[in-house]
């Protein structure tokens, strides 16, 4: 899914727990933060999520993209989350749900999200249905 409708789709979606400062002034092992985190864990949106918020940048309060920040910085990390997930500098973001983006994926040796696998898989379904028709 390219640009930013995967916003609505996310678990975090409408939550304001997740950008508020009573969350980013808790202890990262507070049950607070553990069940936000935990709402990230499955969450195919962590890469995007960031590249959006740059909460490094931006110093950023909050949970964004399974990792609790303070002043752009970050405390708590969910479990499963990659150090990929971090953008870095000069590198281009990956438009999830298409088949570059499983491309994207593998060129950086991770495993491709469950949108971009899905695309990855419609595109080589069409290729060789077109390589079917044309008989070679």
């Amino acid at each position: 899914m390219s640009g930013n409708g995967w916003v609505g789709e996310a678990p975090c979606a409408g939550d304001a727990r997740f950008t508020s400062e009573e969350t980013a002034a808790e202890a990262p092992t507070e049950p607070l933060v553990l069940s936000l985190l935990a709402a990230c864990q499955g969450c195919p949106f962590r890469s995007p999520c960031i590249d959006l918020v740059m909460p490094s940048m931006s110093l950023f309060d909050g949970v964004c993209g399974g990792r609790l920040w303070r002043n752009g910085r970050v405390l708590a990390t969910c479990e499963g989350a990659r150090p990929s997930e971090l953008r870095v500098r000069g590198r281009r973001p990956i438009t999830h749900g298409t088949e570059a983006g499983a491309r994207a994926h593998n060129r950086r040796g991770e495993s491709a999200c469950a949108l971009c696998r899905e695309a990855g898989r419609l595109a080589q379904q069409a290729r060789r249905a077109r390589k079917r028709a044309t008989g070679t």
